[in-house]
């Protein structure tokens, strides 16, 4: 019995083995019973485009390629007779794998083939030439010089893209200083570009004589204008430690074709809420621009006033954090010292709490509170230039830093334009304040806002 039993484990184990080797045999021929393979050759007409086509033999159900250039496919289905046409930008040499799947549900069964694909040339070498153009000084020639193959081209001009997608344009640039220059050409979804810069030497003077009057008050009604201004209300120091209450309007009048903001004592004196005035602010921004204030100083009678003809970008509405929004101050006055005005910028770089803020200084100016004078600025994308009665009269220039950004250069965002007279604060208290001057007002004549229509 023993004997039959060893005969019986000796057959069965055969047997086993027999049909696993029948098994091996036949899955050995299901992943042998295909040839993964694939053939590749130049597009006829575009250029650095290659064209793939799998030419794998039996019977595949699924293929994967990976291109050698960072394209590739997911596992995807068979079709027959497709093709795929990719695009090298660079020449080198490229390793493309093909793997193909045999069976549409075991993951396992698949076979792959790579080869070397060769790219002879670069696509195309981005290049530009910049000329002046015949007779100006202000007008320049920029020539696409670009050799190769590509579907479409890009200008910019500094920071701007240009309307004109042509291999030669002509660009205006009306003021002196350096412009950067970018060409961006492109052939599918690839691009190249370059940059260079080209210096304007002096300032077109036809372009300022081209400004049109876009806004104005020339405070010829009866009231302050709703649809012109809005008043900020309040007494809570207003960052600078003052003491005036601004009104919703009871402290800015208009007689004879003049606006007077004036602030008054309707307290004891000497703190906080004590004093009453106004600040205006304009209901419409402006970006760039020639902006002139006409105004007259309050009666020389003693420190503690504070006016300004200043600006704010728009964006400290929408939350942007002072001096990250941008300030300019067209024309600011101390009455501790008469005949005299200043100007400054105050940027996150560059303010009067970091203690360098860029400014004029106390500028002489012998008639400031018994005379109307012209406080203006030239606010282009290159410079802040301001300027007293003339715009030759320049008192300070401050120009668009090299590197700039929005902590250096806020100046390419909108913003609005205030009228109002502080009481004390950090500035205008620096003295003092002498409650006999009260009450005292700043005069304003008109404001008109420019633009060139480009």
């Amino acid at each position: 019995m023993k004997k039959q039993y060893r005969q019986n484990a000796i057959l069965t184990l055969l047997s086993l083995l027999v049909i696993s080797g029948f098994w091996s045999c036949e899955k050995n021929e299901t992943i042998s019973a295909y040839e993964v393979d694939f053939e590749f050759e130049k597009h006829s007409t575009k250029g650095n485009v290659i064209v793939f086509t799998n030419t794998s033999k039996g019977d595949h159900y699924f293929v994967r390629w990976n291109f050698g250039n960072g394209e590739r496919t997911d596992r995807i289905a068979v079709e027959e007779g497709s093709s795929m046409e990719i695009f090298y930008p660079e020449k080198g040499e490229f390793e493309v794998e093909l793997t193909v799947w045999g069976h549409q549900n075991d993951l396992s069964d698949n076979k792959s083939i790579k080869k070397k694909v060769p790219i002879d040339t670069d696509v195309f070498s981005v290049d530009f030439n910049v000329s002046a153009k015949a007779n100006s000084d202000n007008h320049v020639i920029l020539s696409n010089t670009t050799q190769g193959d590509y579907e479409s081209l890009e200008w910019i001009v500094d920071g701007e893209l240009m309307e004109s997608h042509l291999d030669e344009i002509e660009v205006y640039m009306p003021l002196a200083g350096k412009y950067d220059i970018e060409l961006n050409v492109m052939q599918g979804s690839y691009t190249q570009s370059k940059t260079d810069d080209y210096t304007i030497s002096k300032d077109d003077p036809e372009y300022f004589n081209n400004f049109e009057l876009v806004w104005y008050d020339e405070f010829d009604g009866s009231t302050v204008s709703a649809d012109k201004w809005l008043f900020e209300t309040g007494q809570h120091g207003w960052g600078n430690n003052e003491w005036q209450n601004y009104t919703s309007g009871e402290n800015s009048t208009i007689s004879d074709g003049k606006l007077s903001i004036t602030a008054k004592k309707t307290g004891d004196g000497q703190k906080v809420g004590d004093y009453t005035s106004s600040r205006m602010n304009s209901k419409t921004n402006f970006t760039y621009g020639r902006f002139e204030i006409k105004a007259k100083m309050p009666e020389d009678k003693g420190p503690g006033l504070w006016p300004a003809i200043w600006m704010l970008g728009q964006s400290i509405k929408d939350g942007t954090s002072w001096p990250l929004c941008g300030e300019i101050d067209i024309m600011e006055y101390v009455s501790f010292d008469p005949n005299h005005v200043s100007c400054a910028i105050h940027t996150e770089s560059n303010n009067h709490r970091k203690g360098n803020a860029i400014s004029s200084g106390h500028v002489p100016l012998s008639t400031a509170e018994e005379e109307y004078h012209i406080y203006g600025l030239l606010w282009t994308k290159r410079w802040l230039k301001f300027y007293r009665d003339d715009v030759d009269n320049v008192i300070l220039e401050y120009k668009r830093p090299n590197n700039f950004n929005k902590e250096n250069w806020p100046y390419d965002e909108p913003a609005f334009i205030l009228l109002n007279v502080a009481v004390g604060g950090d500035y205008g208290g620096a003295h003092g304040v002498n409650d006999d001057i009260f009450p005292a007002s700043m005069d304003v004549e008109y404001v008109r806002v420019y633009q060139h229509p480009e």
